[in-house]
């Protein structure tokens, strides 16, 4: 079997795959170090795979497959058993050159990997197929999460598709009301709750659910999900031929959206299929940065930021998990921040381009913008942002944006004059 089980990514400790989500138990009771120097917590784990039998036996072209979702890749994945894998059809994205944005920097070889056709139009379903489908093999009937939006939304869908039992999703007060109307109609429950971890908990640890949460342990975290993310890679890494990027730029909250393709970057080296990784950035508002607070102080932690703000609010956590920060450390990228314009400046961009993005997801490209503005990007260099969600989920946001209205009823010379036709006019 290619799974091997669970690791500290602290200590290595060596686990069996199982429901294990309050981090490394070496790492609590005191035998790797004690609390997580690292991280300010438990140590997450990370699924471990037998890297020369899956070689042995890969073969790369059936990645070219379409179908099923993420589950072509699944000799990588926790799950081998097809009976347990649930899809929706995520994953199969295209990697698109967004015309405005090229323009705009100069790069003729500036992608992004359009999340936004995902099932509920956001990358979040690559992680619930993988954490859902786990949560049903470990025997759960019971799914929650905690959300800013699209997480909750993708849970509810993917618990619908598993036929789970109860589905409850804790809703930042902030949350687009469209995305708490998607979770109720997958069949979901909502709540809106300011202090959401304290139910997360109560609901994990005395009510049997599962949680299908970040990574890192704040306060639980699933091994599981993560995994789906790793699958970014490896298309990338198909739809450039075989090749890896020189750069990839990613928003980034908690980190997951990093971390996990930069895991499926480094399993494609353990699988001899590439000889080196990209450069990594993480990105965040300038409202919200403590990934780039830390980097500029070469913590290997992540601090707090007091008092968060920004119209990302999808990537406006106050703190995260040291394994993004970590990661970007050994790329050898850098974690930048970018303010409210340049991140509505890149969501213009994108939509002249012809794609409708949310400002978290639109974070990655104005990183990607200011650093070719400052000279930073080679113009031979291959860079990729991640695009993570649609901004149609986001309808009050859309409208802020939008910098004209729609007449209605008008006189046929408001239309000339608003589409600047009056000089053709007759």
């Amino acid at each position: 079997m290619s799974v091997l089980g669970l690791t500290c990514t602290r200590c290595n400790a060596q686990y069996p795959l199982a429901p294990m989500f309050f981090g490394c138990p070496a790492c609590m009771d005191g035998e790797g170090g004690g609390a997580d120097e690292a991280g300010g917590g438990a140590a997450a784990l990370t699924v471990t795979y037998d890297y020369p039998a899956i070689a042995s036996q890969l073969n790369v072209e059936d990645w070219g497959r379409s179908g099923h979702g993420i589950w072509r890749f699944d000799a990588l994945l926790p799950l081998r058993d097809p009976a347990s894998q649930i899809s929706l059809g995520e994953g199969n994205t295209a990697l698109v050159r967004p015309r405005a944005v090229c323009e705009a920097t100069g790069l003729s070889n500036l992608y992004i990997k359009n999340e936004t056709t995902n099932p509920t139009w956001a990358f979040k379903d690559r992680f619930h197929a993988s954490s859902v489908s786990m949560a049903r093999s470990l025997g759960y009937n019971r799914v929650t999460a905690s959300t800013t939006g699209n997480h909750g939304a993708s849970a509810a869908a993917y618990c619908a598709a598993a036929e789970m039992d109860s589905c409850i999703i804790l809703c930042h007060p902030e949350s687009s009301m469209l995305q708490r109307d998607m979770i109720a109609l997958y069949g979901g429950h909502a709540f809106v709750l300011e202090d959401r971890f304290q139910y997360l908990d109560t609901l994990i640890r005395d009510h049997g659910f599962y949680p299908s949460t970040t990574m890192t342990p704040m306060p639980t975290g699933t091994p599981f999900g993560i995994e789906g993310y790793k699958t970014i890679a490896f298309e990338i890494f198909v739809q450039l031929g075989g090749r890896i990027p020189d750069r990839m730029f990613c928003p980034i909250a908690a980190g997951d959206a990093l971390f996990g393709p930069w895991k499926g970057f480094n399993e494609l080296r353990a699988l001899d299929l590439v000889d080196r990784h990209p450069v990594m950035h993480g990105v965040q508002p300038a409202g919200c940065n403590p990934y780039v607070q830390s980097f500029q102080q070469g913590r290997g932690d992540v601090i707090v930021h007091p008092d968060p703000c920004s119209i990302a609010l999808s990537i406006r956590d106050d703190t995260g998990g040291p394994l993004a920060l970590g990661a970007i450390y050994d790329s050898g990228g850098d974690a930048t921040d970018v303010t409210e314009d340049e991140i509505i400046e890149a969501v213009r961009l994108l939509a002249r381009s012809g794609y409708l993005v949310e400002p978290s997801s639109a974070a990655s490209v104005a990183g990607a913008i200011k650093a070719a503005r400052a000279g930073r990007l080679a113009s031979d260099e291959t860079v990729v942002c991640l695009v993570t969600g649609s901004g149609a989920k986001w309808p009050e946001v859309m409208a802020e944006l939008a910098d004209r209205d729609a007449p209605v009823e008008p006189a046929w010379e408001e239309i000339i004059a608003r589409a600047g036709l009056a000089g053709d006019a007759t």
